[in-house]
C-alpha cells in the first residue's frame, strides 16, 4: 500500500507538479537546429495575435541565468496544440491557463497541449534557466582578458530571441515586453524600454515582490544585487528585442527631449571619443526627425561598443550594439547613421518574413548615406561594392529563419540600395521620402513587405510602380545599357540608348555624361538626363551636338545596369581613363571594362595593357583599390587556363609586379597609396626574383622605406612564399609560428602550411574536411574553414584535381551533415574548376538532382558554374582568330 501511495504520488508529481526541472533531449539538436520555417510561423500567426511578455530574469549568476516568463496571448482557435520556442533551457515549472503541466519539451519547442488551450484569452507561465551564449547568437556572455570583469549583450537575429525566454520567435508576431532585471549592484542594465526604477535590494525587498506579482516564487537576493524594473515597451518583433548589462561605463546626452546613452567596456572608455560620438548621434537624429516626417519613435536611444557580432552592427528597438572589432578609427560616423536610421525603418516598421530583411536594410542605408552628405558634405559609405553588378536577384525565396546565413547579404543590399537611388531618382528627393513618410505613418509599430512600401509612394506619386519594382527586386539579371550613335561632320546625326536583358516595359532614367578628348585629356562636353524604355530609345536632343569621344550611359551611378561601351568609347578609356578628372567615373569605367572581359567581348591583355598605362597616375585610393581588384581576378583566371597562356601569364604577372614596386618605392610620400601598391606587390610576385626579395625583406636583409611589416604582412608574405613553394619558406612558417603564439598568428600558420603544395597535408587536411558534421568541435570548423580558403589556390590544379572527383561523389552527403555556414565555405572553395568545358559539365551534372542540396549548396554550385563559364569566355577572347 504504502509502495502504490508512492507511486501515485510521484506520478502525480510528473503530471501536474514540475517537481524537477526539465532538461532538453541532446537526440533532438541537428532536426530543430534548422531554425524557424515559414510554413510553421504563417501557421502560427493565423491563430495567434495581442501577445504580451511579463519576464524577470536574475542575472547575479555566472554561466547561466534563471527567468520566470508569462506569456498573456488570443488565440483564434483550439483545434491542435500550440509551440512555443525556447532553446536549451532547463524548465522547473509550467502553468498553462492556471493548470500545472509536466513539459512536453525537446530543448528547442514547448509544445502546448490543445486540451489546456482557450479560445480568447491565454496565459502560460514558465519558470526556467539557460546558458549564455559565447557565440554570437542569444544573451552572449564576455569576460573582459583584461580586468576579468564579465558583460552581458544580445543578439536575436534571426531567430534567437528564444534563448532568452520562452516566445513565439518569429517577425511579425510583434509584443510588448515588461521586463525586471536582478544584477550584481555595480551593474548597468539596459533595453528596448525605458528604466522605470533602480533599487538596491538592501533598500527594498517589497520592490521584487511587486515587480515579478504572480510571475513564480521569490528568491533570496544573493550579495549586493540591484532590482531594475522597465517600463511596458511599445511593440516588437522578438528579434529586435533587447538586454545589455554588465559593468559598463556610461555616458549621457539628449536631443529633443530623448535620452541618448552610450555604453562601452571599462578597459576600453579611454579610447572611445563619446563627446563626438553623442554629438554626431544628435545631429542624426535631428535630421531623421525633419527628413521623414517623423519622430524618432522611442523615448531613449542606447548604443553599445560589444567584443563580437555577426555584422558591423545590430540595430535593436532603441538600442544599437556596434562590433568593436570593426569599428574604423575615430567615430564609426557612417555606421552611427544607418544604425539610427534602422530605429525608423526596422524597428517602427518590421518586416513580416526574412526574404524581405534587405528592404528595411536597404532603405535605412540609402537614407543614411543622404543624410551623411547633408550634413557633413560627404559619405563613408562609397565602397567598392557599390559598382559591382551582381545577377542575383534581390529578393530570395527564406524557407527557414537560418536560411539567413546560407548567403552574403553584400550583393543583393547593394542591388536593392541601387534600385532605390534609381527610383529615387526617377520619383525626386521630395516624392521619394514624401512616399517614405507615408509609409512609416501607415505601418508605424506593425509588420510590412515591399507591396506596402511601394503601395505608400504610389499613394504621393499617383504613379504606378509595381512593375518596376517586379523588375528590380524580383527579377535575375542585370540590364546592360549601350550607347549607339553616329556623326556627320563633327556632330551627332544619331543617338540611341540600346538595352539588353532588362525589363522592356517599364520606363527607366539615367544621366549620359558624353566627353571629348583634348590636349590635356578627357573633359565633360555634356550631361543629359534621359528616360528610356524598351530595347532601344532614340534621344532626338543629342542630335548637333560635338560628335564625343567617349560616352558613359550611367553617368553618376544613378541607375543599377552595366554599361558596354561603344567602339570608339572603348579605345578612348583603354587609352586616356587615367586622365578623367571625377574619380568615380574612372572606378565606374574600370568597373565597364572589367565586365567586358567577363562577357568575352575586351581580350584580357588588353585590359592588362591598360592597367599598366592608366594606374601609375591614379591617385585615388578607393580607385586603385577597386583596378587592383580587378587584376587579382586577372591573375587568377590566367593560373586556371594554365598550361594554356602559360607564356603570357608569366609576362603579365611579372610586369605588373614590377610596375607595383617601382610605384611602392616612388610613393613614399603617401602612405597610403604606398601601402596599397606593396600590398598589390605581394599578390604579383610570383617570379623567383621576386619571391626571393620578398624573403629578403621577411629576413630585413633588405627594406622598403615606409613600409613596415607588421604581423599581419609579415604572414602574408609567408603563406605567399609557400603557396609558391619557394626555397626555405617551410622553415621561415615554422620560426614565425614559434614568434607569434596569438590567436590570429596561429590561425595564418595554419592557412600557410595548407596553402603549400604538398600532397600528404593537403590530403590530411581534406579527409578531415571530408569527415566533419554539425556535432563536431565548434573551433574545428573554424580552423577548417581557415583551412579550406588556402587548401586548393588556383594555380595548384594537379593536387584539386587529385581530390575533384570525390568532392563531387560526396558533396550531397558533406551537404547533408554540415551546417550552412561550413557549406558557404566549401561550395565558395571546394568545388573543382579548371577552366575547361569539361569542367563545367561535371559541374553542371550536379543540378541534374537540384532536390539533393540544401539553398546554401545549391547556390554555392550556380556561383560556381557562372564563374567557370566566365573563365571560359575569357578565354576564348584571348585565342588568335583563325
Amino acid at each position: 500500500m504504502r509502495l502504490f501511495s508512492l507511486c501515485a504520488s510521484l506520478l502525480l508529481c510528473l503530471l501536474i507538479g514540475a517537481c524537477q526541472s526539465t532538461s532538453p533531449g541532446s537526440n533532438q539538436r541537428s532536426e530543430k537546429s534548422l531554425g524557424i520555417s515559414a510554413s510553421v510561423a504563417k501557421q502560427r500567426a493565423s491563430r495567434v495575435s495581442q501577445v504580451s511578455y511579463q519576464l524577470h530574469l536574475d542575472l547575479t549568476q555566472a554561466r547561466r541565468f534563471k527567468g520566470e516568463a508569462q506569456i498573456q496571448f488570443q488565440l483564434a482557435d483550439t483545434q491542435q496544440a500550440l509551440s512555443l520556442d525556447l532553446e536549451q533551457a532547463l524548465i522547473s515549472q509550467l502553468v498553462i491557463n492556471g493548470q500545472k503541466l509536466y513539459p512536453n519539451y525537446d530543448g528547442h519547442t514547448l509544445v502546448i497541449p490543445a486540451s489546456l488551450l482557450q479560445g480568447g484569452a491565454n496565459l502560460i507561465k514558465v519558470d526556467f534557466s539557460s546558458p549564455y551564449s559565447h557565440e554570437d547568437q542569444g544573451l552572449i556572455e564576455f569576460i573582459d582578458p583584461k580586468d576579468g570583469l564579465r558583460y552581458l549583450y544580445s543578439h536575436f537575429l534571426p531567430s534567437s530571441a528564444q534563448t532568452l525566454a520562452p516566445q513565439f520567435d518569429q517577425p511579425d508576431l510583434r509584443a510588448s515586453y515588461r521586463l525586471s532585471v536582478l544584477a550584481p549592484s555595480d551593474w548597468q542594465v539596459a533595453s528596448a524600454a525605458k528604466v522605470q526604477s533602480h533599487q538596491p535590494m538592501g533598500e527594498s525587498h517589497q520592490a521584487l515582490d511587486e515587480s515579478r506579482q504572480t510571475v513564480g516564487e521569490n528568491h533570496q537576493p544573493a550579495g549586493e544585487n540591484s532590482l531594475w524594473q522597465f517600463m511596458q515597451s511599445e511593440p516588437v518583433s522578438p528579434h529586435n528585442f533587447s538586454l545589455l548589462a554588465g559593468p559598463y561605463q556610461t555616458w549621457q546626452s539628449e536631443a529633443e527631449g530623448i535620452a541618448l546613452l552610450l555604453f562601452a567596456r571599462q578597459s576600453q572608455a579611454e579610447s572611445i571619443d563619446a563627446e563626438t560620438w553623442l554629438s554626431q548621434t544628435q545631429q542624426a537624429l535631428s535630421h531623421y526627425q525633419q527628413r521623414l516626417g517623423s519622430k524618432y519613435p522611442f523615448g531613449h536611444y542606447t548604443q553599445a561598443i560589444v567584443p563580437h557580432l555577426p555584422s558591423e552592427f545590430r540595430a535593436s528597438q532603441a538600442q544599437t550594439a556596434f562590433d568593436e572589432r570593426n569599428l574604423p578609427q575615430g567615430t564609426p560616423r557612417r555606421e552611427i547613421l544607418r544604425a539610427l536610421a534602422e530605429q525608423w525603418l526596422g524597428n517602427l516598421v518590421t518586416l513580416k518574413w526574412w526574404d524581405q530583411l534587405w528592404l528595411n536594410q536597404s532603405l535605412a542605408y540609402l537614407v543614411a548615406d543622404d543624410g551623411e552628405a547633408q550634413l557633413f558634405g560627404q559619405t563613408q559609405a562609397d565602397e567598392q561594392q557599390s559598382f559591382i553588378r551582381s545577377p542575383e536577384q534581390v529578393e530570395q525565396q527564406i524557407a527557414n529563419s537560418l536560411e539567413l546565413f546560407s548567403q552574403d547579404p553584400l550583393p543583393s543590399q547593394n542591388k536593392a540600395i541601387a534600385q532605390l537611388n534609381q527610383l529615387k531618382f526617377m520619383l525626386g528627393d521630395t516624392n521619394f521620402y514624401q512616399g517614405i513618410g507615408n509609409y512609416l505613418e501607415r505601418f508605424a509599430l506593425q509588420n510590412a513587405d515591399l507591396n506596402d512600401f511601394i503601395s505608400s509612394l504610389e499613394q504621393v506619386t499617383k504613379q504606378p510602380l509595381s512593375q518596376w519594382s517586379q523588375a528590380a527586386f524580383k527579377r535575375a539579371g542585370v540590364t546592360r545599357l549601350e550607347a549607339e550613335f553616329s556623326c556627320a561632320g563633327d556632330r551627332i546625326s544619331r543617338f540611341d540608348l540600346k538595352q539588353h536583358n532588362g525589363d522592356l516595359a517599364s520606363t527607366q532614367r539615367v544621366k549620359l555624361g558624353l566627353f571629348t578628348l583634348g590636349r590635356h585629356g578627357l573633359h565633360k562636353n555634356l550631361v543629359s538626363e534621359v528616360n528610356y524604355q524598351g530595347a532601344s530609345t532614340e534621344v532626338k536632343r543629342l542630335k548637333g551636338v560635338r560628335c564625343p569621344d567617349l560616352v558613359f550611359s550611367n553617368y553618376q551611378n544613378k541607375a543599377y545596369v552595366r554599361v558596354k561601351l561603344d567602339k570608339a568609347s572603348l579605345e578612348t578609356a583603354l587609352l586616356h581613363l587615367g586622365s578623367l578628372e571625377e574619380s568615380d567615373l574612372r572606378r565606374m569605367l574600370w568597373q565597364s571594362l572589367w565586365e567586358s572581359v567577363l562577357a568575352g567581348e575586351l581580350p584580357l591583355p588588353r585590359f592588362i595593357g591598360s592597367t599598366l598605362v592608366n594606374l601609375p597616375a591614379e591617385t585615388d585610393p578607393q580607385v586603385l583599390v577597386s583596378a587592383q581588384d580587378q587584376l587579382k581576378q586577372a591573375k587568377a583566371l590566367l593560373e586556371q587556363m594554365s598550361p594554356n597562356q602559360q607564356r603570357y601569364s608569366r609576362q603579365a604577372l611579372n610586369a605588373i609586379a614590377q610596375m607595383s614596386l617601382r610605384l611602392t618605392i616612388s610613393n613614399k610620400a603617401d602612405p597610403a597609396l604606398q601601402s596599397l601598391w606593396f600590398d598589390n606587390y605581394l599578390h604579383f610576385a610570383v617570379s623567383h626574383q621576386a619571391k626571393s626579395h620578398l624573403a629578403a625583406l621577411l629576413d630585413e636583409r633588405e627594406s622598403l622605406p615606409g613600409i613596415t611589416l607588421t604581423p599581419e604582412r609579415r604572414w602574408q608574405i609567408i603563406t605567399h612564399l609557400n603557396r609558391y613553394d619557394y626555397p626555405g619558406s617551410e622553415r621561415l612558417l615554422l620560426k614565425e609560428k614559434q614568434k607569434d603564439t596569438s590567436p590570429e598568428g596561429q590561425a595564418a600558420a595554419l592557412g600557410a602550411l595548407v596553402a603549400r603544395p604538398s600532397a600528404k597535408e593537403k590530403r590530411q587536411w581534406f579527409e578531415r574536411i571530408q569527415a566533419h558534421s554539425k556535432e563536431s568541435d565548434p573551433q574545428l570548423l573554424e580552423k577548417l574553414t581557415q583551412v579550406m580558403r588556402h587548401l586548393y589556390p588556383s594555380e595548384q590544379k594537379a593536387p584539386s584535381q587529385a581530390s575533384a572527383e570525390q568532392r563531387l561523389a560526396e558533396l550531397a552527403e558533406v551537404d547533408k551533415r554540415n551546417s550552412q555556414a561550413f557549406m558557404q565555405s566549401y561550395t565558395a572553395n571546394l568545388l573543382p574548376r579548371s577552366c575547361s568545358y569539361a569542367s563545367l559539365l561535371r559541374l553542371q551534372a550536379l543540378l541534374d538532382k537540384p532536390e539533393g542540396y540544401s539553398p546554401t549548396t545549391l547556390r554555392g554550385i550556380n556561383r560556381t558554374i557562372a564563374a567557370e563559364q566566365e573563365c571560359i569566355r575569357v578565354q576564348e577572347a584571348m585565342q588568335p582568330n583563325p
